[in-house]
């Protein structure tokens, strides 16, 4: 009898899930009824929209009933929270709604404002915004912690599982190198004065620190993090440096969007980490200075939701496939770097490098020469180093990132290994006196490593660094590194630059754990990157390998951080 009614209740089961749903609502806003925001338009929200909505359809067994879009005079203030209300009508426990917006964000820069979207978005730019006065934009902004947090904390609490997707901007702060100049911005800038919303260059002050995330079965994956601002693809001038899948106007973000629901950047199942993930290595090596950003951050996901099959993974332009076991793409170990306006002395010297690749167009590192001046940055700009072109330490730099694109393992998914840093809205980019963390997740108990390359182009192996850190890492928990109490966190101080972290989980304890005693710096071309690259090598099990890379800017002027 009781296997009966196990047999009964694992049927009942099975069939609340088949008959899950995918429901979405998509929004888009490119015009404006006040004629102060003429000149604001966008051109890539009109067909983000019909893209999205066509790509559901026919890829992702979205019924067409089930995908509501408004478009500009549709997308009113009133009428996207009242269908963003009615979504919790629309569905039923265990469907997953998708809400995706395309168009101009903009927040403020103070935290205790109420104007942010906890914690990395702020409010949604509607049709008919009022930019006549502050009450006026104040009553018709679609505000984050006034209007859709307590919607979505409905959603979230009555079963559904909730994905939002934003091409939007909402950058309080902007403190990162813009590549692309091209291309318009979705930031949509308010009077300072009212709003506390301004676009400034670095230095500024250090950011407070987030509120906690106030859901449990919402993902949020946004365009930009709290430091950026996002692009519009919409001139024939950004088309040509940065063509879309389809040759037409979209927001960069929302290219990238889909071209992951189409198959092209990752290959069967995935989850909604690797979505992050892939988006944000494609818009990099694209030139755009915008890093899209994974909600729940690690350290508040305790349900791991961020490793949930993406969309259910209700596709049918991709083969289905438990995203921890989905193939990792081809492994290249060359080190790709694009030159502009470079000697043919310091050209044959950065050629001479073993492992790099000079090449015209989407580098690893991009290398510019003016004078005797040189910088080295980041595909999106990001400054790495600016030193002079006969500096020994430029080749180093290049040379150790080179060391390292060959000398680490391929990996795989199969220990389901997340890392990030916290506060996890920051898009790893962090400005003098904020500090951080990083967090790593695992499905699988392994070992874990953590090597540094700094903008010096020294190493640091940073985890473990002795025989307490040596231990297996327990599965399904959030670990902190250097560790969880504030006063373990990471402190940003000078030098500034760009840090590449290589985070590595092992599934059997390698030979060479017993030889990481300290955090010690040590050359591409020493004996110990030498010993290490050996035992990268021979390491045996499973390895799962990722790379963030960490951005930190100088802050106000005489700033004393503590």
């Amino acid at each position: 009898m009781v296997q009966r009614v196990l047999a009964l209740m694992l049927c009942l089961l099975m069939s609340h899930f088949a008959l899950a749903r995918n429901v979405a609502l998509l929004i888009a806003v490119g015009q404006f009824r006040d004629p102060q925001l003429k000149t604001m338009q966008l051109l890539g929200p009109a067909i983000d929209i019909d893209s999205v909505q066509q790509t559901l359809i026919s890829g992702w067994q979205f019924a067409p009933a089930d995908v509501i879009a408004l478009r500009d005079q549709e997308a009113t203030h009133e009428r996207i929270l009242r269908e963003i209300s009615a979504l919790q009508e629309r569905t039923s426990p265990g469907d997953t709604v998708l809400i995706y917006f395309s168009g101009h964000g903009t927040s403020a820069n103070a935290n205790e404002n109420s104007y942010d979207l906890p914690y990395a978005t702020g409010a949604w730019v509607p049709y008919d915004l009022d930019y006549s006065s502050f009450p006026a934009v104040k009553r018709t902004l679609i505000v984050g912690r006034r209007d859709l947090v307590p919607r979505l904390q409905r959603l979230d609490a009555s079963g559904r599982w909730v994905v939002v997707v934003s091409d939007s901007c909402y950058s309080g702060q902007v403190v990162r190198s813009f590549g692309q100049s091209h291309s318009r911005t979705r930031y949509l800038p308010m009077n300072a004065r009212d709003l506390g919303v301004a676009r400034v260059q670095a230095p500024i002050a250090a950011r407070p620190q987030p509120p906690p995330y106030p859901y449990q079965h919402v993902v949020l994956l946004s365009g930009a993090s709290d430091s950026e601002t996002g692009a519009d693809i919409s001139t024939p001038e950004a088309l040509q440096q940065a063509p879309t899948l389809d040759g037409l106007y979209h927001g960069a973000f929302t290219d990238a969007f889909l071209r992951l629901l189409k198959g092209q950047l990752l290959p069967g199942g995935f989850n909604y980490a690797q979505a992050r993930e892939a988006m944000n290595s494609f818009l990099e090596h694209r030139n755009f200075a915008q890093h899209p950003q994974l909600l729940p951050a690690i350290a508040e996901d305790p349900q791991d939701v961020g490793s949930n099959s993406f969309l259910g993974m209700h596709s049918s332009s991709s083969p289905a496939a438990d995203a921890s076991t989905a193939p990792l793409p081809a492994h290249d170990t060359t080190l790709h770097v694009r030159l502009e306006t470079v000697s043919a002395a310091l050209r044959a010297r950065i050629a001479a490098i073993p492992g790099v690749a000079i090449v015209a167009q989407s580098g690893d590192l991009v290398l510019r020469q003016s004078g005797d001046q040189a910088q080295l940055t980041g595909p999106a700009g990001d400054p790495v180093m600016s030193t002079t072109a006969v500096d020994p330490n430029l080749i180093k730099r290049i040379g150790a990132q080179a060391w390292l694109s060959r000398s680490l393992p391929a990996g795989s998914e199969s220990l389901g290994l997340r890392a990030d840093t916290d506060p996890g809205s920051r898009g790893n980019t962090y400005v003098q006196c904020e500090t951080f963390v990083f967090e790593v997740r695992l499905q699988k108990p392994a070992f874990l490593m953590l090597l540094d390359l700094d903008s010096q182009g020294d190493l640091t192996v940073l985890y473990p660094a002795g025989a307490l850190e040596r231990r297996t890492v327990p599965s399904g928990i959030a670990t902190a590194i250097p560790g969880a109490d504030p006063k373990d966190h990471i402190l940003v101080t000078p030098p500034f630059g760009t840090d590449l972290v290589t985070v590595m989980a092992f599934e059997k304890s390698p030979a060479f754990f017993v030889d990481l005693t300290a955090a010690q710096r040590f050359a591409s071309d020493s004996p110990r990157a030498d010993a290490l690259a050996k035992g990268l090598a021979n390491a045996a099990g499973a390895i799962s390998v990722r790379q963030l890379i960490i951005n930190t800017y100088p802050g106000s002027s005489n700033q004393s951080c503590r």
